[in-house]
């Protein structure tokens, strides 16, 4: 559906069972259509293994959702990619997963570099203080910014 279509702007499959498999055939279906601005994948139990394909292929879009899968930090360094090269995406939700520290570490890069990024999503990722810093010190960098949702991430007094 989504290789041939060429007027869809934005798909939401949110709460399904793709899994890994899944985002894997999402993330090669996106990297060949140029056509899509919002794609919202949440709640689909993707975990790491099927997110990157879907972070790899996301250049084009302007918001992204992959709330809720059960991702790891080991897409960190998809996403700071994504967030250095994209001149298109404006909202990154990523709530309720496992980013922990080391994926805040490398969305922290990718903020440092991004110029379009007017919403985030941070929200119980479990990133703790050193991420928040982490964080908060790539915002100075990161002009577009509006919204930043850091609700339930275990920060402290350190953190701010």
């Amino acid at each position: 559906m989504l290789i041939r279509n060429r007027t869809l702007e934005s798909l939401s499959i949110n709460d399904n069972d793709l899994g890994a498999d899944g985002g894997e055939c999402v993330g090669i279906a996106l990297s060949q259509n140029e056509n899509l601005k919002a794609l919202k994948v949440a709640e689909n139990d993707l975990k790491s293994e099927g997110a990157i394909p879907i972070i790899k292929s996301a250049t084009n879009l302007e918001v992204l959702s992959l709330a809720k899968n059960f991702m790891r930090s080991d897409v960190g360094k998809p996403l700071a990619k994504l967030l250095k090269t994209s001149k298109a995406i404006k909202k990154l939700y990523l709530e309720f997963n496992e980013l922990m520290v080391p994926g805040a570490k490398w969305i922290a890069k990718g903020l440092s570099h991004n110029k379009t990024l007017e919403i985030l999503n941070i929200k119980g990722n479990i990133i703790g203080d050193e991420g928040m810093i982490l964080i908060a010190e790539s915002l100075s960098s990161s002009p577009c910014l509006k919204e930043l949702d850091i609700s339930l991430n275990e920060i402290g007094p350190a953190g701010f």
